[in-house]
């Protein structure tokens, strides 16, 4: 293993964290067609990290590439987006499951710390508090997917609405979550973090009824 390999893949990740960090924050939004020879003279960069790094963002769920190789930021509509859901909440309740009475106060008070951020407005928080979630399972393979889990609670979900009451329902189903993991309640865990997807599932059947 070359010094120049592992400088190559280290390019290509921090390249991927400059492009991910740009679709998280709006720069990039879904649908956007990133144009690989633009990409490569913003970044300052040669095509070949530039293609590892798109590969990486595919693999992550933040981007697509087709066949001719052109690479799309990832929208997710209709069954793509209810599947993510889903997916994410089987993660989730196996977290929980792993961690139910067993998360140490300091860990807890950060996840309470994270919903009252949240209550700005800010949609970040949500999901740091997903994936605080996943990390305090110490499973390798929960702890793979923070792009989808960012993707879809940054840039998709407020995208359908989630904004106002129905933001502020999603925070009274997390603090319940955070209680019920304090207390040692698995039932109740699981419980509330299933209402918790139930309400984003909402807004992808209604998402005029969910806008400001």
């Amino acid at each position: 293993m070359t010094s120049e390999w592992r400088s190559n893949v280290s390019l290509a990740r921090e390249t991927a964290g400059v492009i991910s960090e740009r679709v998280f924050s709006g720069r990039y939004h879904p649908g956007q067609v990133l144009a690989q020879s633009k990409l490569s003279q913003e970044l300052g960069l040669s095509r070949t990290p530039l293609r590892e790094a798109l590969s990486l963002l595919e693999r992550e769920g933040i981007i697509s590439i087709d066949a001719g190789g052109r690479a799309t930021v990832r929208s997710m509509a209709g069954s793509q987006l209810r599947e993510a859901l889903v997916f994410r909440e089987v993660l989730e309740s196996a977290a929980c499951k792993m961690v139910c009475g067993q998360l140490p106060e300091t860990v807890l008070d950060d996840l309470q710390r994270l919903i009252q951020q949240a209550r700005t407005g800010d949609q970040r928080p949500m999901s740091r508090f997903h994936l605080a979630l996943l990390d305090a399972s110490d499973n390798s393979h929960l702890q793979c997917f923070s792009g989808l889990v960012r993707m879809t609670e940054e840039v998709i979900l407020p995208g359908l609405g989630r904004h106002g009451q129905a933001f502020e329902n999603s925070l009274t189903d997390l603090a319940k979550l955070v209680l019920a993991l304090r207390e040692g309640a698995s039932g109740r865990a699981l419980q509330h973090l299933s209402e918790y997807f139930q309400k984003q599932l909402a807004l992808l059947d209604n998402p005029e009824r969910h806008s400001p």
